[in-house]
């Protein structure tokens, strides 16, 4: 593969009237976020392409390289977003506006082809690493979600918000911001969740999305969890390692978050998850402490927010997990200890 020349940021810097400029003329739209999707990144991309087509009276696609992770399935409209694209179905190339991802490559083998689009818009929250092959790019680290942002693009549109629109906004702000408790909620986020409030959010479906219902696979993986999880009660550190099916059933189709689960232990401040595939190991790690987790990602190449980011190694990098966990735990007591 080929590498790509690297994107000066300061030339591609754009503002939120120039990207409603461009999505204006534009004649084909594809909006896609990050491989295994959170609420944030599906329901900014579905909110946005519905405000696109309700300002704009233009049609938008949402596409996602990776499969639908059960926990979404009750997020609205959630059966028009194409999962797991390939070229055959990949929408016709003109506009690419990628949502959520901190890093181009977390968008998978489309980031590969970003060179057959005309524009390549990149709308952000996260302390973002790579946009390689970006032409506009918009990031706002003060922002609790991407929702919050694409709200803000769209803010003198409130009227042509509909309860649709205002329930995927509110859902993403919601679940991103840990329903208004995590250090991310600003004043800005609460005032802008009001407002979405106002165009009559269904919060039936919220709570759908929201709350956790567990089928008797989910309570089956919850308690493989608990059995595997190793904790550090004197450090307060906790880790659990992952391959991708519990108990024969593939993760993406099991509700139970194993970060959740891990970090909401008594004896745990910071918790990774090591999920092992054939070729790499994908890291997510959480905290509940003062410690800026996100220096120890991007010290491995990742990145995120101060209490939930990630990265990804590969086992040329890493052969074995248990080398990987070690170096991984150094870099938390350092960080304890600092």
């Amino acid at each position: 593969m080929p590498i790509k020349p690297k994107t000066d940021r300061k030339k591609v810097t754009t503002t939120k009237k120039d990207i409603l400029k461009r999505i204006s003329n534009a004649k084909s739209i594809t909006i896609t976020g990050h491989r295994n999707p959170d609420a944030d990144c599906i329901c900014s991309g579905l909110a946005l392409s519905l405000l696109i087509k309700k300002v704009f009276k233009k049609k938008s696609y949402v596409v996602n390289t990776d499969k639908m992770p059960k926990e979404l399935k009750n997020v609205l409209n959630i059966d028009k977003v194409i999962f797991e694209v390939n070229e055959d179905n990949l929408p016709k190339k003109d506009v690419l506006i990628i949502l959520d991802s901190g890093d181009i490559e977390r968008i998978g083998w489309i980031a590969n082809i970003t060179s057959e689009y005309n524009e390549v818009i990149f709308i952000d929250h996260h302390k973002v690493r790579n946009i390689n092959g970006v032409t506009m790019f918009y990031d706002d680290i003060k922002a609790g979600a991407t929702c919050e942002i694409i709200f803000d693009i769209f803010s003198s549109y409130l009227k042509d918000m509909d309860s649709t629109i205002a329930t995927l906004l509110y859902c993403g702000l919601s679940t991103d911001t840990g329903g208004f408790v995590f250090s991310n909620t600003t004043e800005r986020t609460l005032l802008f969740a009001s407002k979405i409030m106002s165009r009559k959010v269904n919060i039936e479906n919220l709570g759908n999305v929201v709350r956790k219902r567990y089928s008797k696979i989910d309570v089956e993986a919850l308690v493989y969890m608990y059995n595997d999880m190793v904790i550090d009660e004197e450090k307060k550190i906790g880790y659990l390692c992952l391959k991708e099916e519990i108990n024969g059933h593939n993760l993406k189709d099991i509700s139970v978050s194993a970060s959740d689960t891990l970090i909401q232990m008594q004896d745990v401040l910071i918790g990774f998850i090591v999920h092992e595939s054939d070729y790499n190991f994908r890291v997510s790690i959480r905290s509940r402490c003062k410690k800026d987790i996100r220096e120890i990602a991007e010290s491995f190449g990742g990145g995120g927010h101060p209490k939930a980011s990630g990265f990804t190694v590969s086992k040329e990098e890493y052969k074995t997990k248990e080398e990987l966990v070690k170096a991984i735990k150094e870099k938390i007591v350092l960080s304890l200890e600092s």
